[in-house]
């Protein structure tokens, strides 16, 4: 009787076991692999959190903190929006990537490969939203967004978003950029022109109005915006980005790379910032800035600390969504800048620059706040040796399961992130454009203190603007600074003098064209070699030994740019180090190409080159 009460009910239960089954093979074909969300503020300083400004409201970064690890001493790449954010994209080190400076016409180029194309090659969902600087998003001054309807242009603020590796994408303007157009031009803008508010936005400068301070008025904005809260650029961003999170499917890990507009200026805020403060705050001010008016420096730094506290709950909005998903146990997420912001210090002694925006090699300018959480991330944890935002490329990759190329410069921070010790690599900060000529390196040295060298050609400017009728420093001049900042945060003595054998052990970390910081080499001491030879190959094994020459035409595949720094005539020498891969059969590359201007940057200026993949390099001094 037992067996056959037993098996009796077996047709029945047959479709019932054939589901389960069939449920259970798709949950074991789901991807296991993390989530990995970026979220990335536009000049937001190291020292403005509430780990040092008790006042300042960064519930979700000292929660994270809590949760994870800080970095303490996380540094830029660049300390410029672009080049800072093509060197995260590319993993490639300034000026590798071409993106020297803010010039939106220099896009960076289809030869990079970026971090969004391996993870969408390795099954990964790619979402983008915010500002992310890396091309223009149509036509820079032209027409408004069309929605399709004129197939000479892309669609609103699409233009080569998906070459760039993403699925999804909400990519918008800075907040500047505004002044700039007359129409709509990015999906924001187009946003707010559809609920009638597009004017307001444009005449949002207008807030700033105080004169006779800076030349910059961005900075001293006692007017409010006039936009609603969900409107504001940052609450636009943030609420695309939730979104994208709650569509995103449920069989694959998801990258998202939030970036928001703000805190850079303008310093405008809404009424909800205001209201949500609680009252009235004394700040303190610059440093080094006596002559600076009081008055004047509450209301920029006020300014700052509310959208700064309003992207700080924006990111708890955002960690919210993951976790409705259910997805917050397996999701890696670092809250960071892509640069800092001078908010004038150093103002007595600035002669030449306004000490306000970036731009600078002081320590307001290339260091970051920085705190990740997520799966193995040790809770409550604090690195205080240097790391840099340019190692998140890799870091993201390796997590995520993805393959880091071998010419990366990011170099993955993994095993740190997980619990492992600093490898006490230097951290590298480099602006080679216009009068803002410079390259720092970091690292932790002697007695276990961190030293900092930064060589300069003409000076070391304390911002990004001349003062008004200040004349433009003698870039033939050099100057040599080196700061122990564990007993000197404040960046206030110099002892390049002093300590000459710190300035030596740090100098081979800089760039390579500051690496001599206006000296003679030192015998045995970070030899400052002949400048490299830029060449141009093209990936064919039948031509692995012509080095140096290039073949009559091009032929299919992948285009490779190497730089050789010896004479061998195998063509080994140029396999030392990749310029940028990128598939893109029959492409010829001219002087004009922004890669290339990356590499030229990268050689000593006594040289120049032209590469043409069409069939001729040439190589000559000047």
């Amino acid at each position: 009787m037992r067996g056959r009460w037993l098996w009796a009910p077996l047709p029945l239960l047959r479709p019932l076991l054939l589901i389960l089954a069939l449920n259970g093979s798709a949950l074991a074909a789901k991807d296991a692999r993390p989530n990995f969300v970026l979220l990335m503020s536009d000049q937001w300083r190291a020292d403005w959190t509430s780990f040092d400004l008790p006042k300042l409201r960064t519930k979700t970064f000292a929660k994270m903190a809590a949760e994870g690890t800080r970095f303490t001493r996380a540094t830029t790449p660049a300390p410029l929006c672009n080049p800072a954010r093509a060197s995260l994209a590319t993993g490639l080190a300034y000026p590798k990537h071409g993106i020297l400076s803010t010039n939106k016409q220099d896009e960076l180029s289809e030869l990079n490969q970026t971090i969004y194309q391996i993870l969408r090659t390795s099954g990964v969902r790619t979402m983008t939203v915010g500002k992310d600087d890396l091309t223009l998003l149509g036509k820079m001054f032209g027409e408004p967004c069309t929605h399709g309807a004129k197939s000479a242009h892309p669609l609103c603020g699409t233009k080569r978003s998906v070459q760039l590796g993403f699925d999804d994408f909400g990519r918008c303007y800075g907040k500047e950029f505004v002044s700039y157009v007359t129409n709509p031009v990015d999906p924001y803008m187009d946003a707010l022109d559809k609920c009638g508010s597009f004017e307001k936005y444009k005449k949002e400068s207008e807030a700033c109005n105080l004169t006779g301070f800076i030349s910059d008025k961005g900075y001293t904005c006692p007017g409010l915006s006039e936009l609603k809260k969900e409107n504001f650029i940052d609450d636009w961003i943030a609420l695309k980005a939730q979104k994208f999170i709650a569509e995103a499917p449920e069989d694959k890990p998801f990258f998202l790379q939030v970036n928001y507009a703000g805190p850079h200026p303008p310093f405008v805020v809404t009424k909800a910032m205001i209201d949500a403060r609680g009252g009235p705050r004394e700040w303190p001010l610059a440093h080094n800035s006596t002559s600076l008016d009081a008055e004047a420096q509450q209301l920029v730094r006020e300014n700052y600390a509310l959208l700064i506290e309003n992207i700080d709950q924006l990111n708890q909005d955002i960690l919210d969504a993951i976790a409705k998903r259910g997805d917050l146990h397996k999701t890696y997420v670092c809250m960071f800048s892509d640069h800092g912001e001078m908010l004038g210090d150093f103002w007595d002694r600035s002669p030449i620059f306004e000490p306000f925006q970036k731009s600078s090699p002081y320590q307001a300018s290339v260091s970051v706040p920085l705190v990740c959480i997520g799966p193995g991330v040790p809770a409550g944890r604090v690195v205080e040796d240097p790391v840099s935002t340019l190692d998140l490329a890799s870091t993201v990759l390796e997590l995520t399961g993805a393959t880091v190329p071998p010419f990366f410069d990011s170099a993955s921070m993994k095993d740190l992130l997980l619990g492992g010790e600093h490898d006490n690599r230097p951290t590298v900060s480099t602006l080679d454009y216009g009068l803002h000529r410079f390259s720092t390196a970091q690292r932790r040295l002697e007695g276990g203190h961190i030293w900092k060298l930064s060589c300069c050609k003409g000076v070391c400017p304390l911002g990004l603007d001349l003062r008004s009728g200040a004349a433009p420093p003698d870039e033939t001049d050099w100057e040599r600074q080196l700061f122990d900042l564990t007993e000197d945060p404040l960046e206030r003595r110099n002892l390049y003098e002093s300590r000459p054998e710190m300035a030596l052990a740090l100098r081979p970390a800089l760039q390579s064209n500051f690496a001599s910081c206006g000296e003679a080499a030192e015998a045995g001491v970070g030899p400052t070699p002949a400048p490299p030879v830029v060449v141009a190959k093209q990936a064919d094994a039948k031509q692995a030994g012509q080095a140096g020459r290039m073949p009559s035409k091009p032929s299919s595949g992948f285009l490779q740019l190497y730089h050789a720094s010896s004479d061998a005539d195998d063509g080994s020498a140029f396999l030392q180090e990749t310029w940028a891969v990128a598939p893109q059969p029959s492409r010829c590359l001219s002087e004009g190409d922004a890669t290339l201007r990356g590499i030229a940057a990268a050689s000593d200026r006594r040289r120049s080159g032209s590469v043409d993949l069409c069939g001729r390099c040439t190589v000559h001094n000047t």
